[in-house]
């Protein structure tokens, strides 16, 4: 069967309102027929791109091939492209269905917009999306609006200022030895630095459905700095105005330790022990050791200074108390002369008072008070009030070689031992004044012959004049001028020093149970050298002498 054959007795056309017929004429001869004859016979009409009906095909070949009289059936029709805009729920998105046309005409962009308008929607329209969808000519729930959603506030947000904590290792020299005592220095902080930003929560941004409705954010939590933070304030400046950061300012010095929501600042270091572990401790504020402070190490420490262990050959400097629950035991070494003072590898420096169970071997100096409840061996004292050893009424308190310095007392049980070590007790100066003495005596010195020979140089140019020249004369006596003032003030200064090292007469050195041959006590410059042994009793100055009287009679300065 051929074409010419099937289009004798089957014809299509459209008809005026769109609709595909296919019209039927009975022959005597009619070829069979198929659904895929009548497509190509369709393309060849150029009717292949309109809309055929449901089973249309299969009904027209059953008629076909059942009857042999003419009719006409409609198959199809033409159709233009239709376009259907669907809204979501929460009106943040418009989604386009686009079907194609089938023989008619093809959507266009006016009739999109028309369709989002219809709809309602006004905002969020993505052109680019719609022009692609044209292009393409089909679309499946393509989203061609969206909306923009509220952005939710940011919370408070906290920002440390405090440097990064990093791991303490040992300094290494430039000859690349390395310092395992020397890990570096802790992190301090003093009054007034910054050590938090707090940024306040922000009220987020607003947002918008596609149907032009604003939408109201949710605003970010706000979180104020912890309660009860120690240490530290809320700088008032920056609390003052709320679009900006609110800082956390140190109100003391110490170490700073991050919480939730804030910083506090701890006046005190606690460590169980003071080693190669640890290392060395340099820290602005108290430091409070639980255990033992060993060989070499070194402690400073602008407050006080708590060991609740022994102190080996180490040194602690403190610019408050210092405290040593176990004792401290040191090594020194002598040159042979007794009037020098040996070498010690323990010292142990205090602005305020010192406090230890023993001493031995040990340099230590105190601001006030230097308090050894059972024994003090070979050690160099110097407090600038009172140096007790042991406790009033018992026999511990000994006092064993070495010099033993105070400006208003010295107190202990015992004083030297039969070993016959040399003791040496000082009291009724103070030991700081005399350094500041001794410096001035030699200002004072090199004054007095700048001024001798000022005097031989003008005494030498008035007797004779020619030999003044360029103006010596008043250059001699302009410097004698001044080189007097300096002669004065520095002798004022020297009289006002011996008025506050005139304590011997205040004084006393109370020996609670014995004195031991070799002790040599000294009170202002009287010097008692003990040759014999003495019981109980107090030294103190008697007419301008030392006496060693009866300690009952004596002022009791321990209280």
């Amino acid at each position: 069967m051929n074409d010419a054959s099937l289009t004798d007795v089957l014809t299509f056309k459209l008809s005026d309102d769109g609709k595909l017929l296919a019209a039927f004429e009975p022959c005597e001869s009619k070829p069979p027929v198929d659904e895929a004859a009548i497509k190509m016979a369709l393309a060849k009409q150029g009717l292949s791109s309109l809309f055929l009906y449901e089973n249309s095909l299969s009904n027209l070949v059953q008629q076909y091939n059942s009857l042999n009289e003419s009719f006409v059936l409609e198959i199809g029709e033409r159709r233009d492209g239709v376009c259907s805009i669907h809204i979501a729920d929460d009106k943040m998105t418009a989604s386009l269905t686009l079907t194609p046309p089938y023989g008619g005409a093809p959507v266009g962009l006016l009739q999109i917009q028309l369709a989002l308008q219809e709809k309602g929607v006004v905002s969020g329209i993505m052109k680019n999306e719609i022009e692609a969808a044209l292009k393409e000519g089909y679309a499946k729930e393509r989203v061609i609006a969206k909306g923009l959603p509220p952005v939710r506030g940011i919370d408070a947000r906290f920002q440390s200022l405090i440097p990064e904590i990093r791991e303490r290792k040992p300094r290494v020299d430039e000859h690349g030895i390395a310092n395992y005592r020397d890990l570096g220095q802790l992190i301090v902080v003093r009054p007034g630095d910054p050590l938090m930003f707090r940024t306040p929560p922000t009220e987020g941004k607003k947002g918008r459905d596609i149907t032009g409705q604003i939408l109201m954010p949710e605003p970010g939590q706000d979180t104020p700095f912890a309660s009860g933070l120690q240490g530290v304030e809320i700088d008032s400046n920056a609390e003052l105005d709320p679009d900006h950061n609110t800082l956390l300012l140190a109100v003391i010095a110490g170490q700073p330790k991050l919480v939730p929501n804030g910083v506090i600042v701890e006046p005190t270091i606690d460590l169980p022990r003071v080693d190669l572990s640890t290392g060395n401790m340099n820290f602005d504020g108290t430091i409070n050791i639980k255990g033992d402070i060993k060989d070499g190490m070194r402690i400073c420490a602008s407050g006080d200074v708590f060991v609740g262990g022994i102190v080996e050959a180490a040194e602690i400097e403190a610019g408050g108390n210092i405290v040593v629950k176990g004792g401290v035991i040191g090594h020194s070494e002598h040159s042979g002369d007794s009037n020098e003072t040996p070498t010690f590898n323990a010292r142990i420096i205090s602005k305020g008072s010192i406090s230890a169970r023993f001493a031995e071997n040990v340099c230590m100096e105190a601001g006030t008070d230097i308090i050894i409840e059972e024994f003090s061996m070979h050690n160099h004292l110097t407090a600038l009030n009172r140096i007790l050893v042991g406790k009033s009424g018992g026999k511990k308190g000994r006092i064993i070689g070495g010099i033993t310095c105070a400006s208003v007392l010295v107190k202990a049980a015992i004083i030297g031992s039969n070993a016959g070590f040399i003791t040496k007790i000082k009291a009724g100066f103070n030991p700081y004044l005399q350094a500041q003495l001794d410096k001035l005596k030699l200002e004072i010195d090199v004054s007095e012959k700048e001024l001798e020979d000022l005097k031989k140089i003008i005494a030498f140019v008035l007797a004779h004049p020619e030999k003044d020249k360029n103006g010596l004369l008043n250059k001699a006596l302009h410097t004698r001028e001044k080189v007097e003032a300096d002669c004065t003030r520095l002798h004022t200064e020297r009289a006002h020093l011996l008025s506050e090292m005139t304590l011997a007469e205040n004084v006393q050195v109370i020996v609670e149970d014995s004195v031991h041959c070799g002790v040599e006590i000294q009170i202002g410059n009287s010097i008692w050298k003990n040759n014999e042994e003495r019981g109980k009793g107090v030294f103190q100055i008697v007419d301008g002498a030392i006496d060693f009287g009866n300690i009952m009679l004596s002022v009791d300065r321990s209280q």
